[in-house]
């Protein structure tokens, strides 16, 4: 008898608690907690929460009916959804960063083209007719809020997030791209990695960011140049010129691959600016385990022994 494929919700919860496990990540974060729930459910239910794009109390009135969810995290009801809030107001950026960054480690590749790139998000939920409308009042134009935007630097061949940035739009892309590409960097080196090339729209076009490729993460410059036109005799820079003379050897259009990076829903729910900020890396989570069980559809990701004893790290 052929054997049934798994649904998709249950290979991406499958994926985010392999991914726990390999970080070591505490499933309780003290010993005397009640053990109800635990750092391993919260994590995995506002990830699976961005997955679906709903709000708590939506989010939980249908987890409430998916029994299969439930075994697999070994809770016998679902969660409150003021214990989600709470749980997600608490848990610190730091920490779940190093979740969404936590999934590279679980691939083979060991060179790796590297590309960023950014993209903005709608802190509102307003229609864009409506914001159109209250912009041409000078009194209510203080209302609307600024976008978030989104800088990321990610892995091209897997289609994994590497690194990100998160700050309030409009700004230059150029004022986040070498902290991302130095967090990345450190990010591949504890993972055993290394960057093979670096690709990069014409907003990414600095000296210092084609310097930064080439001597600190020793790849391949694949930044685009500004004014290709303009002779090389004229270009500023050292490493622009070096660029500009090998633009013409480019072939593959690599960069390409990181515009297919979406999200489920471009829009955050949260208000105060540290939840929006934590919901945007939620969002991050949940694409990279749902990216990464699309790459290793056919391996089994079953945990055997789900509450196995062993060392942890305390990242609370």
């Amino acid at each position: 008898m052929k054997k049934r494929n798994e649904k998709r919700y249950i290979k991406f919860v499958k994926q985010i608690l392999r991914n726990l496990e390999n970080l070591r990540i505490r499933k309780y974060s003290h010993k005397f907690s009640k053990k109800m729930y635990g750092n391993w459910v919260h994590i995995v239910l506002l990830a699976l929460r961005q997955k679906i794009d709903k709000s708590y109390r939506e989010f939980i009135d249908i987890l409430e009916m998916c029994t299969e969810i439930l075994n697999l995290l070994k809770i016998k009801k679902a969660p409150h959804f003021t214990t989600l809030q709470k749980a997600a107001s608490r848990l610190r950026f730091s920490f779940v960063e190093k979740i969404m960054s936590g999934f590279i480690l679980l691939t083979m590749t060991v060179n790796v083209r590297t590309g960023m790139d950014s993209t903005g998000l709608q802190p509102t939920r307003a229609s864009s007719h409506y914001t159109k409308v209250i912009s041409k009042d000078k009194k209510k134009r203080r209302k609307i809020r600024k976008y978030i935007k989104l800088s990321l630097f990610a892995d091209l061949d897997k289609q994994l997030i590497i690194s990100q940035k998160i700050r309030r739009g409009p700004a230059n892309d150029n004022k986040d791209s070498r902290q991302i590409m130095k967090k990345g960097k450190e990010i591949l080196g504890k993972a055993g990695k290394k960057a093979k090339s670096v690709d990069g729209d014409k907003g990414y076009d600095s000296e210092a960011n084609h310097k930064f490729a080439v001597e600190e993460l020793k790849a391949e410059d694949r930044i685009k140049i500004k004014n290709k036109d303009v002779p090389i005799h004229r270009t500023r820079g050292v490493y622009r010129k070096k660029a500009k003379r090998r633009i013409n050897r480019l072939r593959a259009n690599y960069r390409s691959k990181i515009e297919t990076i979406n999200f489920e829903g471009s829009t955050v729910r949260s208000i105060k600016v540290s939840m929006q900020n934590k919901e945007t890396l939620f969002k991050l989570v949940a694409y990279n385990a749902d990216r990464l069980t699309k790459v290793y559809k056919f391996i089994n990701l079953y945990l055997e022994d789900f509450y196995r004893a062993g060392y942890s790290v305390n990242f609370l």
